[in-house]
């Protein structure tokens, strides 16, 4: 249950790609060898409304993972690690001559606090996988 999402200001949409952004921290996600295909789920979301510091021309993204409970936190800072190395290969090249913040929090969920009870995603996973 490796759920990330970012969040963005608006004005990283002119001078980068979100989508293969989102393609990016997938594959690094999976990359880690910590979490399972069928519970990868990357999200992006703009921020419509985002005043940075002085309010002047300030782009950021900001990257939540949220994860299910059990992983040792060597394994879970060495992941941390893998994903924000990725992102920042993405966009540093991009982001050189801008004013721009990258950041990066991960979270373990409370397993009595996080209902997943109906999922058919890993299913249609190892179907897919044998035909």
């Amino acid at each position: 249950m490796p759920h990330l999402s970012f969040e963005y200001s608006a004005g990283v949409e002119q001078w980068a790609d979100m989508t293969a952004f989102a393609a990016a921290l997938r594959d690094a996600m999976l990359d880690t060898g910590v979490f399972p295909l069928g519970g990868v789920r990357v999200r992006g979301h703009r921020a419509d409304i985002a005043i940075v510091a002085d309010g002047g021309a300030h782009d950021f993204v900001d990257i939540s993972i949220r994860l299910g409970a059990g992983r040792e936190d060597a394994v879970k800072a060495a992941a941390a690690e893998t994903i924000y190395a990725a992102a920042e290969a993405f966009l540093k090249p991009l982001a050189a001559k801008r004013s721009f913040a990258l950041s990066l929090e991960m979270r373990e969920l409370d397993p009595a606090l996080s209902l997943r009870r109906y999922n058919t995603i890993h299913a249609h996973l190892r179907k897919a996988s044998k035909a």
